[in-house]
């Protein structure tokens, strides 16, 4: 238990009694002096529940909100994130394999840990390694794994520059969720993946004949 807190209860605490003894005292007052102690009584209370009792509760549903998992993911991808920051990329990877384990359903870390893998160590084939196990380590929600398949397409395309295998992923997303925005999301992927390998076919012709 903090200082704060055992503060907060002795405040209240002692606030209570002293009202307790006001409540008396007022009862056995004389008509105008009841009306002056009621005043006094509301509003002492009233600023004793502004400053100490309405934050105590506000912490409270707090900590009953964050303590558990969510908590544990902020303080991960904070983590991750100064390690990253330090060029300390398998430290980074070391907390987001940690979140990995304390929270399988989110996808997110094993994301961002194919992201470390492409864009930080020059590593794009053990990121697509990554995402594809993990998008069979468990069913996923269709969001969740449309989230997953969409990284994998990044990967395979920016870094990988294998057009064929991310038209192949698009069109597991079309296939497998039909009729959803996700099916929608890689139809326009597809068209824009097209130009991006006519752009980069026409970028690779460019530099061969620069080299000549």
């Amino acid at each position: 238990m903090n200082q704060q807190l055992i503060t907060r209860i002795c405040v209240v605490l002692l606030a209570a009694i002293v009202g307790l003894l006001l409540y008396r005292w007022i009862m056995q007052a004389s008509d105008g002096m009841k009306l002056v102690g009621f005043i006094l009584l509301g509003g002492g209370g009233g600023i004793i529940a502004v400053k100490y009792l309405l934050p105590w509760i506000g912490d409270a549903i707090g900590e009953s909100m964050y303590s558990s998992g969510e908590q544990l993911e902020q303080d991960g991808l904070m983590k991750a994130a100064a390690c990253i920051s330090q060029g300390d990329f398998e430290g980074a990877l070391a907390h987001y394999q940690k979140m990995i384990e304390e929270k399988p359903e989110d996808p997110f870390p094993a994301a961002e840990m194919a992201k470390v893998h492409a864009e930080r160590l020059g590593d794009p084939q053990t990121a697509v390694e990554v995402l594809s196990n993990h998008l069979q380590s468990r069913a996923w929600s269709v969001d969740d794994a449309a989230f997953l398949l969409f990284r994998l397409v990044e990967v395979q395309t920016n870094h990988l520059h294998d057009f064929a295998a991310a038209r192949t992923t698009l069109e597991q997303v079309i296939a497998s969720y039909p009729n959803t925005r996700h099916s929608a999301n890689a139809h326009h992927k597809i068209t824009e993946l097209e130009q991006e390998e006519f752009k980069y076919i026409q970028q690779q012709r460019a530099k061969a004949a620069q080299s000549i």
